[in-house]
């Protein structure tokens, strides 16, 4: 304990307290002193006060003091560095925005305990960030500083995971922080993507609501801000398997696993033209919380733009008249091709477009980034399984003509005639010779095949499709790590059923 004097007093006669030896020994030892140097030169300051007979002393007179004896006792380099600094005993300011208030070790130490520190280890912090501040002779800082600082002392002290944690909690001050295990920043708790991934894997709106709304609660009423994702993982589970049952609750400890999957999914989607390929790709990303989809049409067009129609006729054609760049110039070109023509001009236009698509797929592995590519080039067998990533290949198709030639008239009406009707009604039976092709390169290679007529039962059997692969695809460490001890079935989570499904 710091020995007090209680007769001499320091400070302004508005606001004094007690001299503390404590206090002058601990500036000299932020000065660089040892702690021999620092107990002596406390003592003498502590006399020369005594035998002065003052009242009390001002700050300014008692740091004058301290560098006057520090210079007899460690020499002029060290008095330097006394008189540079703000001493233990002077207040650092924190200008906030309700004013100026003293910076207090204690306060910083328990708001870095919501990172996961001990106390201890949060008051080290705290202090060092003290005696930084005080080394350079701060007097004031404002909230700001005091943050970025902190967040360079934790880097330093415990790495970046931490300080990345330090920084959500006061950008996201009162809010709930979600923590993964793969070291990146916390997230704040949504309550609104719980419910949507609860949706996701088969849970009725109302339970989801609920599963949500009441795991929420559970949270906010616990002392830690931040929550692990495994935490919220089996607390959901518990509650859906008394809600809803344990083959939902499968299902959904399946889908967070998508949702943060152990290597980069690619989700092929193909198809014909207007069979909505577009609109359940963008589905399929929100439902699984995927960022990037990609049309293969934007990829083709980039292509065009580098390339010359003189060099790659094909390329620049539609995938229905692809096979008009392949006639004889010599001869008249009919105005409806036989199905081996047509094939071998929509074939070529996919090898050449494959190529931008390979790179893409390339770059998303690189990049640890999920996918959802959706169009007409994306044939089975054409983009092969890569090593680092979950490939998908999925064929969507329309078996009703008359519901096919429906979605041609609603996609022309609500992009204003950009994509004219006219044109894929004259080569529509073109687009379903092209289509049957397909569903036998899908059949012929095990890719499964969706032809519900409804967006949500579309999306509903993409959904399964990916959960299926997933589930088949990890490695028996990856399913002890991401999905517990427990085995987790396809027939657990109702699996095997839509697999057979797709494949008739």
């Amino acid at each position: 304990m710091p020995s007090v004097t209680r007769e001499l007093q320091i400070g302004s006669p508005g606001r004094q307290w007690p001299f503390s030896r404590g206090l002058v020994a601990e500036s000299l030892l932020n000065a660089g002193a040892t702690p021999d140097e620092a107990a002596a030169v406390a003592r003498r300051v502590e006399a020369e006060l005594r035998a002065s007979r003052r009242g009390a002393v001002s700050a300014a007179q008692l740091k004058a003091l301290m560098v006057e004896v520090t210079r007899d006792v460690g020499g002029r380099v060290m008095a330097a560095a006394v008189e540079q600094q703000t001493a233990a005993y002077e207040d650092l300011m924190v200008i906030a925005k309700k004013g100026e208030l003293p910076f207090s070790r204690g306060v910083l130490a328990r708001s870095l305990e919501d990172t996961g520190l001990l106390g201890s280890e949060a008051y080290a912090v705290a202090s060092r960030i003290d005696i930084q501040l005080r080394q350079k002779g701060v007097k004031a800082l404002s909230v700001a500083e005091i943050d970025d600082l902190t967040e360079r002392t934790l880097q330093d002290m415990y790495g970046e995971q931490l300080k990345l944690t330090y920084r959500f909690l006061r950008q996201n001050r009162g809010k709930l922080g979600v923590m993964g295990s793969s070291g990146d920043a916390p997230e704040p708790f949504s309550k609104g993507i719980l419910s949507q991934s609860l949706l996701a894997a088969g849970v009725p709106p109302d339970s989801a609501r609920k599963v949500a709304r009441v795991t929420q609660r559970q949270l906010r009423g616990a002392e830690d801000r931040l929550v692990e994702r495994r935490i919220i993982r089996e607390r959901v589970e518990q509650l859906l398997e008394a809600e809803v049952g344990p083959d939902v609750a499968a299902r959904y400890r399946l889908l967070q696993v998508i949702r943060h999957p152990p290597r980069p999914l690619v989700i092929l989607l193909g198809g014909v033209s207007g069979t909505g390929k577009s609109y359940l790709a963008a589905e399929i990303a929100y439902r699984l919380g995927i960022a990037r989809v990609i049309s293969t049409d934007s990829i083709r067009e980039v292509m065009r733009s580098m390339v010359s129609p003189a060099l790659l006729p094909t390329l620049h054609a539609s995938t229905f008249t692809a096979w008009q760049a392949l006639s004889d110039p010599n001869e008249v070109t009919p105005e409806h091709p036989s199905t081996e023509v047509l094939l071998l001009g929509f074939r070529e236009q996919v090898q050449q477009v494959s190529v931008g698509l390979d790179a893409v797929v390339r770059r998303s592995i690189e990049e640890g980034m999920s996918v959802v590519m959706e169009g007409v080039h994306l044939v089975p067998g054409y983009l092969s399984a890569r090593h680092g990533a979950i490939v998908i290949p999925m064929l969507i198709t329309l078996p009703d003509q008359s519901e096919h030639r429906r979605h041609f008239e609603s996609r022309d009406k609500q992009t204003t005639q950009s994509r004219p009707l006219h044109r894929y009604m004259r080569y529509f039976e073109e687009i379903r010779a092209m289509q049957d092709d397909l569903e036998q390169l899908a059949r012929r290679l095990d890719v499964p095949i969706l032809d519900s007529l409804s967006l949500d039962e579309s999306a509903d059997q993409a959904v399964d499709v990916v959960m299926r692969r997933i589930l088949t695809e990890l490695t028996p460490e990856e399913r002890v790590r991401l999905l517990g001890n427990e085995e987790l079935s396809l027939e657990q989570t109702d699996l095997t059923k839509v697999g057979e499904e797709m494949q008739r």
